[in-house]
């Protein structure tokens, strides 16, 4: 299994709550019918973030996706409804930031 992690920041102009009402309400009508795509999850961060790291944090929110593994994550980007996600997300994200990963799970979230 291969996770992808986005890290997104969103346009100049496009506030907080517009980012993550077009992300979460609108652009997922699409990203999540991504072939192969095994889960999704989408995290914005909230208003108040640790001291001492400045106004705005650096990324606006995250996404985890998963897939069987690289090729079939890789395939379902090629596509062009993976390609239209992409350019989907262009238009409220200024910065989107991939890192391929695997997960080791230390101790389980709350579900």
């Amino acid at each position: 299994m291969v996770k992808l992690i986005a890290f997104l920041k969103r346009k100049p102009g496009v506030s907080r709550e517009e980012f993550a009402r077009r992300w979460v309400r609108e652009h997922t009508k699409l990203s999540t019918k991504l072939p192969g795509l095994r889960g999704y999850r989408i995290n914005i961060a909230t208003s108040r973030q640790p001291g001492g790291t400045g106004v705005e944090p650096i990324y606006d929110g995250t996404a985890e996706l998963w897939w069987d593994d690289v090729e079939a994550m890789e395939a379902a980007f090629a596509t062009e409804l993976g390609r239209r996600a992409g350019e989907d997300a262009d238009q409220f994200a200024e910065v989107r930031i991939h890192l391929y990963t695997t997960e080791h799970t230390i101790m389980p979230g709350p579900r």
